[in-house]
């Protein structure tokens, strides 16, 4: 989901799925998923949704709508959540989960010392604005293979002042984490995260350790296409699974 292009989850549409037997061809391309009975169950798009898209993601049994948290300055038109499309999401009958993410391909991201507050205080002001229940989680996005000490310790940094910025402001929401099993475990062992969404890059350092610890609630696999956008469909550990989501 998260690439190379003008933003890291740029028009990417996530889709859950129970783990094990509910992936029926065993495959981990999405588009071998992207029909009923499936057993995929949330979806994440970086464009407002539209009652077509709503439509097809019911028939393939999706339970979970996915959208963004960015700065006014969008790396996409219309990536960021807003209250209308929330309320539009949930009449429809679906849960939502949300995802902060700007620029979160570029180290430099991290490198600055002011972003974590910034992105985080951002990150609330969103969830106020669009009715976000207490007690769900905000995602931060690290979208990239970073494992060197200075760069480990850019990230921590930064997740280190979201979380005091979240708990300075009444510790209305959980936290997550997307990224590589070496950002989950390290951001998770240092108590900076309750969720950890981990990436499809398999080469990404820690990704087989973190996988077999099973300390994710969300777990990726390759992008394909379904319906009229691009998907990415993810595996959670069971179909009770909780990772933050809301209606």
């Amino acid at each position: 989901m998260f690439r190379r292009a003008c933003s890291s989850l740029t028009a990417a549409v996530l889709v859950a799925a129970l783990g094990g037997d509910a992936i029926a061809s065993g495959s981990h391309k999405s588009e071998d998923h992207c029909y009923a009975g499936s057993g995929v169950m949330a979806a994440d798009t970086s464009q407002p949704v539209t009652s077509v898209f709503l439509k097809k993601m019911r028939q393939v049994g999706v339970h979970t709508i996915i959208r963004y948290f960015d700065h006014k300055n969008e790396t996409i038109p219309g990536k960021t959540l807003t209250f209308d499309e929330r309320m539009q999401i949930a009449e429809a009958g679906f849960h939502i989960l949300v995802v902060f993410q700007h620029w979160g391909q570029r180290i430099s991201t991290f490198r600055d010392p002011k972003r974590g507050k910034s992105d985080a205080i951002r990150a609330l002001t969103l969830a106020h604005d669009v009715g976000q229940p207490v007690g769900s989680a905000i995602y931060f996005a690290v979208d990239g293979p970073w494992s060197n000490t200075k760069d480990m310790a850019d990230i921590t940094r930064y997740f280190t002042d979201v979380r005091r910025s979240v708990a300075e402001r009444g510790n209305l929401y959980r936290v997550g984490v997307y990224g590589s099993g070496q950002v989950c475990s390290a951001i998770l062992d240092q108590g900076l995260a309750d969720y950890c969404w981990l990436a499809n890059a398999r080469a990404w350092p820690g990704y087989n350790a973190h996988l077999a610890s099973g300390r994710w609630q969300i777990r990726q696999l390759m992008p394909g296409k379904c319906g009229d956008r691009e998907v990415d469909f993810n595996l959670l550990p069971s179909r009770s699974a909780y990772f933050g989501q809301f209606r």
